[in-house]
């Protein structure tokens, strides 16, 4: 523990021949009287100055007093900080004479009290070399380490730890510092993987999303919309400029992982060809069954950000199990005319034509009737499709030879998958089944397959 250092002032010599005369006048004139006079002199006017930083404080009688409210101010800060202090102003003593003074001990101590601060001896954490916050002891230097070094240490059970670095240098160097200003564990720890917020601009493309890009950017979407108060919603422009404040840790930790994992082996397909079946008409005859494997990966990570994944080792735990598909190989009786008939019975009347509308492409036309209206095959054919089908609720889908025509919201089906009909018979009946608004019948020509390209229906019929 250091006490503030007290210098002692120099009076400047005083000499010269006259003085001097009179001096040793003095003394051998009066010598009965000197014994006395001294005695008078130190005990009504001898002190010693107290001086804060150049500043006087007061009159002590004794030069240990300053010692002993010194040592009693220090040991006070002491205890309060919990820590060894040093007191941070100059403190100095002078021997002076004041004849018409008196010494004030309380004064000065209490001048003391008020004009002395305080500092700990600390260490000032660095990376590579530039001051960052002071921390109190080295341990805590070496905690914070720790912390850092563990920020991103696997969660997984599958996930063990194989190596762990820190990119830049961490240590310290001894440093004075006003107690309310040391830095916690915790908190430094965190402005070193955190580090300083850097602006950047990024240029929205197609199929971006405030999610999307959140995540590719380390962000929440929270973040991006505070950095971007104009945004409207979720809603982004192609081409669209958006700030992304993006935290430049004054770290990197770099984390080296092995991951073990079960993956699914494929299974492979073989066809056999029944001559009861369509041509078009495909049936499993044996289901697949996925195999199972336990692959081992080394995973690099940067900050927590997967940079590299490199696959080390692979074991098989179940072989996979072949699919048997049969194809059908009978001809179809009728290929259709490919002059299609109107299918709605009686007509009905078109509600949405083909093309682009508010909601997106329409792939067919709407024609409007009387729930139960009959719905009829525009060609001959046979049905490839008859069921649910998501959106589009009950529906048949019949192969013509080369087009494809599909009949939905169907309030019942009349057909099944297989079955071969001919155009004009009755397939369904129109109803309101899947994505509609009311009784209609969607109707699609295709080509290619059963999801192939659309042409607009309209093209087959005159006005």
């Amino acid at each position: 523990m250091r006490l503030p250092l007290v210098r002692e002032k120099q009076r400047p010599a005083r000499a010269g021949a006259v003085w001097y005369a009179y001096l040793l006048f003095f003394i051998f004139s009066v010598v009965p009287l000197w014994g006395g006079l001294t005695y008078y002199i130190q005990r009504t006017g001898s002190f010693y100055a107290v001086y804060v930083n150049g500043y006087e404080v007061g009159l002590l009688s004794e030069k240990e007093t300053l010692d002993e409210m010194l040592k009693r101010l220090q040991d006070e800060a002491s205890d309060f900080y919990g820590m060894p202090v040093v007191a941070v102003e100059n403190v100095e003593i002078e021997e002076v004479f004041r004849p018409h003074e008196e010494e004030d001990a309380e004064k000065v101590f209490s001048n003391l009290r008020h004009m002395l601060s305080y500092k700990v001896q600390a260490r000032m954490v660095t990376v590579d070399g530039k001051d960052i916050l002071p921390l109190a002891t080295e341990e805590e230097v070496e905690k914070v380490i720790e912390l850092v070094a563990g920020a991103y240490l696997p969660k997984k059970e599958n996930v063990s730890l194989e190596e762990v670095q820190i990119g830049e240098t961490i240590s310290s160097r001894p440093y004075y510092v006003y107690p309310e200003k040391l830095c916690d564990v915790e908190t430094l720890a965190s402005i070193l993987l955190r580090g300083t917020d850097r602006k950047e601009t990024y240029l929205v493309s197609r199929g971006d999303s405030l999610w999307k890009i959140a995540k590719e950017h380390n962000l929440t979407v929270e973040e991006i919309r505070e950095a971007n108060p104009h945004l409207d919603g979720d809603k982004l422009g192609i081409g669209e400029e958006i700030n992304l404040i993006v935290p430049e840790p004054l770290v990197n930790v770099i984390t080296v992982e092995r991951m073990v994992v079960e993956e699914s082996i494929p299974f492979e397909t073989r066809y056999v060809y029944d001559p009861n079946m369509w041509q078009v008409q495909t049936k499993v005859v044996e289901p697949g069954a996925l195999g199972r494997k336990e692959v081992v990966y080394q995973i690099t990570r940067d900050n927590g950000v997967e940079i590299a994944r490199k696959k080390i080792e692979e074991k098989t735990l179940q072989e996979p199990k072949e699919q048997v598909i049969a194809r059908g190989t009978a001809n179809i009786p009728s290929r259709g005319t490919g002059a299609f008939l109107w299918p709605v019975d009686g007509g009905g009347r078109i509600t949405s034509v083909y093309g682009w509308r508010s909601g997106g492409f329409h792939a067919g036309v709407d024609i409007g009737a009387p729930k139960g209206t009959p719905i009829l095959a525009a060609d001959s054919g046979v049905v490839v499709y008859e069921g649910w089908d998501g959106g589009y609720g009950l529906s048949v889908v019949i192969f013509h030879g080369h087009y494809y025509t599909r009949y939905a919201h169907n309030s019942q089906n009349l057909v099944k998958t297989g079955q071969a009909v001919n155009k004009g018979q009755v397939i369904a009946y129109v109803g309101s089944t899947g994505n509609s608004t009311g009784p209609h019948m969607h109707f699609e020509i295709r080509t290619g397959g059963t999801h192939g390209p659309t042409i607009n229906p309209l093209n087959f019929f005159s006005p």
